[in-house]
């Protein structure tokens, strides 16, 4: 999972922000917790994938942050997740992949390697 080595997760309830940091940290992932999109953008040169919630504090959504986040760093893997909002595909980064919650860690994990591998093959 080196290509994997950084995930920034940007998510507002702290209690899944802290849990799924924990369990990714037990997998051996540096994870970076972030609790707006905002504070996520100057964040995303620093990270190798991104895992954002859909709905966020502040002006800017979790859809808008995967957005820039595949147009600043093309190739990126991101999952983007929501308790409460089912987003279109199209309202998606083509290769962003949806997650809805309640989500395991593995689930998400794996969802991240799937977009590595399908993008260095």
């Amino acid at each position: 999972m080196t290509d994997l080595s950084r995930v920034l997760v940007v998510e507002d309830e702290i209690i899944l922000l802290l849990s799924l940091i924990d369990d990714l940290e037990d997998l051996g992932l540096d994870a970076v917790p972030v609790t707006s999109a905002r504070g996520a953008m100057s964040l995303l040169d620093q990270v190798d994938a991104l895992v954002t919630d859909v709905e966020l504090p502040g002006n800017y959504t979790g859809l808008q942050l995967a957005r820039f986040a595949a147009t600043a760093r093309p190739g990126m893997p991101i999952v983007v997740v929501s308790g409460g909002v089912t987003p279109k595909a199209d309202d998606l980064p083509v290769g962003a992949v949806f997650i809805p919650k309640p989500y395991s860690t593995a689930t998400i994990v794996a969802a991240l390697e799937r977009q590595v591998v399908a993008r260095a093959a």
